[in-house]
Parts: C-alpha cells; structure tokens; sequence
C-alpha cells in the first residue's frame, strides 16, 4: 500500500521547514522524482533540502548542466533537471550508472524525460498550483 501525503505550502518558511523534514527521511541509494509544472518550486524544495544538509556552496539549477553533484560530511547528493533531454539514451552521456550506482541520493526534476532509463523511485513528490495555493503531494 502507497503512504500518500498532501502539505498546503503557504510561504518560503513552509517549504523550508518541509525540505529540511523530508531530507531527514532520505539516505544513500535514495531516487526521489520531483514533478509539476514550470515554477512550481521543484528547484527551489532542491535547493532548500541541500541548504539543510549544509551545503555553503550555491545551489544552482541543473537545468544547463543537467546535474550538480554536492558533496557534504559522508553525504553525496546528486541534483538533476532533466527538462532539456530530448531522449532518454542521453542519460548515458551523463554517466548514470555513476549517479545510480547506490552511493547517493538522487533528485530528478522532470523524471519523465528519463523514463525506461531512470529506476523506480523510492519517493515521489509532486508540486501543483492552483487558485495561488501550492501544494506537494509525497508518495
């Protein structure tokens, strides 16, 4: 059975406050697909969640890069942004058996751009935004 849980986001502090939350449920090894439409706070949830972990560095959007690798204490995170792919055989290029291979947790804006390629997740998180109220959805 699916443990789905839905969070009314009303400001910056509760996205911050709910990141820092969930990053305490993740662990090496960890694939989380974040989904929703374009400025709906996948990229800023990604960069709160590594702020929380202690990232100093700036946390950029992948979008260009299609993923940062962050390093913090004997954490290692992996932020991917797959909007710009236009086949999923591209995720070879990136060395993705590096990316998945069990060491890191792993954050994938736009997962459906990696699909067939791309494994299971362990979590879903799902933004929407509607009538000005953000939610996220966990699954």
């Amino acid at each position: 059975m699916t443990k789905e849980r839905i969070y009314n986001i009303g400001d910056l502090a509760d996205l911050a406050q709910l990141s820092g939350q969930f990053l305490n449920q993740l662990s090496a090894g960890d694939v989380v697909f974040l989904s929703g439409d374009l400025g709906a706070g996948k990229t800023t949830f990604c960069q709160l969640l590594l702020q929380a972990a202690g990232v100093t560095e700036p946390v950029k959007s992948p979008t260009y890069a299609l993923y940062n690798h962050y390093q913090v204490d004997k954490k290692s995170f992996i932020h991917m942004d797959l909007y710009r792919l236009s086949d999923p055989e591209e995720l070879y290029f990136l060395d993705i058996e590096w990316i998945l291979n069990g060491q890191h947790i792993v954050l994938v804006e736009w997962p459906s751009k990696g699909e067939g390629i791309l494994p299971k997740p362990n979590w879903r998180l799902d933004f929407d935004w509607k009538n000005s109220q953000r939610t996220l959805t966990i699954t």
